[in-house]
């Protein structure tokens, strides 16, 4: 069985959805989970999510250990990504305009969890996170997509659901049950 990581993305209107999909999550969550989201929202969210969420926040820096149960959140300024374990913090100058980029994050978390990847595309501009959508489902993992329809900004969930295959297009509400039922909780037996 492959270790899992549920990693999420958002922009613009994505501060709301994250925050009704986190709250939900378990503390004995059996994954990391990373999220990136960037454009004005993101300068107090580690702050914000720490009031809000069960799991502990902690704001992401360069070497940090993914730790199951732990949600780690990417700075704005830089890219993160994830190489084997930990996370690596740097600018890139042949990375999307983005930063953090989703579809750097999604891309690297592809690479070092493979089919244990699972990642979360809610409101926001543009098109990050299709690309790196692409390469978890190209790895064996699993992409969820807020619905565009209820998405305050749609662009980015409607490019992943036109360019990408995501396993399921659900209401922000939704998306817990699901991410529970890819990665479970330790101590518990995940469903066959």
């Amino acid at each position: 069985m492959n270790e899992s990581i549920i990693v999420i993305g958002a922009s613009a209107g994505g501060l709301e959805p994250m925050i009704d999909v986190l709250k939900v999550l378990p503390p004995n969550l059996d994954a990391p989970v990373v999220v990136a989201i960037h454009g004005g929202e993101l300068s107090k969210l580690t702050e914000v999510l720490t009031t809000k969420v069960k799991l502990p926040v902690r704001k992401a820096t360069d070497g940090q250990a993914l730790n199951r149960g732990v949600i780690a959140v990417c700075p704005g300024g830089e890219h993160t990504r994830i190489e084997g374990r930990v996370l690596r913090l740097g600018r890139l100058s042949d990375a999307a305009r983005f930063q953090p980029s989703v579809d750097l994050l999604f891309r690297s978390a592809a690479e070092s969890y493979g089919a244990g990847t699972v990642a979360v595309v809610l409101s926001g501009n543009l098109n990050d996170g299709t690309l790196g959508a692409q390469a978890i489902h190209e790895a064996g993992g699993c992409t969820l997509v807020q619905a565009p329809g209820e998405a305050a900004y749609s662009s980015m969930p409607s490019s992943v659901v036109l360019h990408d295959h995501p396993d399921a297009v659900l209401k922000a509400q939704d998306i817990p049950g699901r991410l529970l039922d890819l990665v479970g909780e330790r101590g518990l037996v995940r469903p066959a």
